[in-house]
């Protein structure tokens, strides 16, 4: 058996990009030099690891016991090149972060723009609603959610708890019936997700508050949540450090919240390369800095 390093590279990319023409794209080469390079491997391993179809290539039962081991290679290959150039105090190369939206948007883009200006070789990669990516298959680098792990061999830590209420635009309240309880609530506009298309079940905020209610705006993005509560088009649930940067935005019933917590998420492999592991510590870094945003409620 003949395989090496650069044999894994194209069958990595594959097994993530799932097609030859993506692939391709990824490595700039052409798709004609991935199919003849998986081919290839496929000879040298005397074992088929795609089963080629019209909607692309799915991998076969060879080919996922293949790819831990391709994925080890893959860590120790960048951790080896990073510590030979010397790259670890000038960090150079690609982080992609997976992130909930409200977070990625709200609070993390400014502070990594921020980052990078210390950090000029380094690109990084926002992928705020990230469901689509996998931390197992390195599709990302990063991952925060807001539910904690319950598989996978990865490191997590809680990075904080953060608050979430009702809010509205005072206008929007001035026209409205008073609200003093939550039995006020009912006969209002509301605003929120659309449940048969959540990727994660903790995001049911709204039943939390006001169960059974059917939101008259509803989207699968807090920000869009929050943009309609701004325009005026109802009560939302919005975190606290989202509501804390929009002056037009008043509580409804503020002395009733619900917590929920961020959880980061990495490959153990991953945390060793340089730039993984100084994007973490700045991610945590900021978030511990600013926790009062996550946790107070917006002053007048």
């Amino acid at each position: 058996m003949k395989a090496n390093w650069d044999d894994m590279r194209f069958f990595l990319a594959l097994c993530r990009a799932h097609t030859f023409v993506a692939a391709a794209n990824e490595l700039k080469v052409t798709h004609s030099t991935v199919a003849r390079r998986i081919s290839a491997l496929e000879a040298s391993l005397q074992t088929q690891l795609f089963q080629r179809t019209e909607k692309g290539c799915q991998i076969t039962p060879a080919g996922e016991a293949l790819l831990p081991y391709a994925e080890q290679l893959e860590s120790t290959v960048i951790a080896l090149e990073e510590s030979i150039s010397g790259q670890d105090n000038q960090l150079s190369g690609c982080i992609r972060i997976g992130t909930p939206d409200g977070i990625g948007n709200c609070f993390l883009a400014s502070r990594l723009s921020r980052f990078q200006l210390n950090h000029p070789a380094l690109e990084v990669e926002l992928i705020p609603v990230p469901m689509y990516y996998s931390l197992s298959k390195r599709e990302i680098d990063i991952l925060l959610t807001v539910t904690r792990p319950k598989a996978g061999n990865f490191i997590a830590r809680r990075m904080t708890q953060y608050k979430l209420g009702l809010f509205a635009t005072t206008e929007y309240l001035e026209n409205r019936p008073e609200i003093k309880k939550r039995e006020d609530l009912r006969g209002h506009r509301f605003i929120g997700y659309i449940d048969d298309l959540l990727f994660d079940q903790d995001l049911r905020f709204m039943d939390e508050f006001h169960p059974g209610v059917t939101p008259v705006f509803r989207t699968l993005t807090v920000i869009a949540q929050l943009n309609a509560v701004v325009a005026g088009a109802g009560i939302g649930v919005i975190p606290y450090f989202m509501a804390h940067v929009e002056k037009d935005l008043v509580p409804v019933l503020p002395d009733t919240h619900i917590e929920r917590a961020y959880w980061l998420q990495v490959n153990p492999d991953s945390k060793q390369i340089a730039r993984v592991r100084a994007t973490i510590d700045f991610i945590v870094k900021e978030i511990q800095s600013d926790k009062n945003l996550f946790l107070s409620l917006p002053v007048g």
